[in-house]
């Protein structure tokens, strides 16, 4: 190989690591539901991506995180504003591939379960059909003593630069229904056991119209 030809072969080189690295750069987002919370919560502040902290997960425990296949390579994080004199702002960060987007609700809403499952995500008026992966996480909601109920907020990450992740309130149930049923009979058996199992679970529950002990189970999946 001549001196000119090496030339050549090492700019083309940088430039192809040029454009990878920048390819590879993580694009961030926040939810416009999130952002108004928190930004209501501190006193009409305007919350950004940046405010939020990754917390260590013996700080603030993640909900159950049940993944379906081919979901290995998401991420799920505890995250919080942290930089004021009150109290923090809680929310979860979801990554996958290049995106990071954080989602969050109100201070009364606890996430318990997070369902992690692709998704082929149709665009509008074409109907081109895109890889995603679609986030369910199912909340605990307080809305006083003992008033409480479920809610299911969903993220759609989209496997294309042309479109943001999406947010959305799939399922709110009346009060005292907690879990919700439309949810839970979504999971597989083996998907309810491995929350019921939790401290958050229960002793005994009900799946598409059958009851179980959770005790029971755990002979099937060990």
């Amino acid at each position: 190989m001549n001196l000119k030809v090496f030339y050549v072969s090492f700019i083309n080189l940088l430039v192809a690591l040029a454009v990878t690295t920048a390819s590879a750069k993580t694009r961030t987002y926040l939810s416009e539901q999130c952002q108004e919370e928190a930004s209501a919560f501190y006193d009409k502040r305007k919350i950004s991506f940046e405010d939020f902290k990754i917390l260590d997960d013996e700080y603030v425990p993640l909900p159950t995180i049940l993944k379906r296949k081919g979901t290995e390579k998401v991420d799920i994080k505890a995250v919080a504003v942290t930089k004021h004199n009150t109290q923090n702002f809680y929310g979860l960060q979801f990554n996958w591939k290049d995106q990071s987007i954080i989602d969050c609700r109100s201070w009364y809403h606890a996430p318990m379960i997070s369902l992690i499952e692709t998704y082929k995500y149709y665009t509008p008026f074409i109907m081109k059909e895109l890889n995603a992966i679609k986030i369910s996480t199912h909340n605990l909601v307080r809305c006083g003593s003992p008033c409480h109920f479920a809610e299911v907020n969903t993220v759609y990450i989209i496997d294309d630069i042309s479109y943001h992740p999406l947010t959305q309130t799939e399922i709110s149930t009346i009060t005292y229904e907690y879990p919700s049923k439309m949810f839970i009979d979504y999971l597989t058996l083996e998907e309810v056991y491995q929350f019921m199992i939790t401290g958050d679970g229960f002793e005994v529950f009900d799946w598409r119209g059958k009851e179980y002990q959770t005790k029971d189970l755990k002979k099937i999946y060990k």
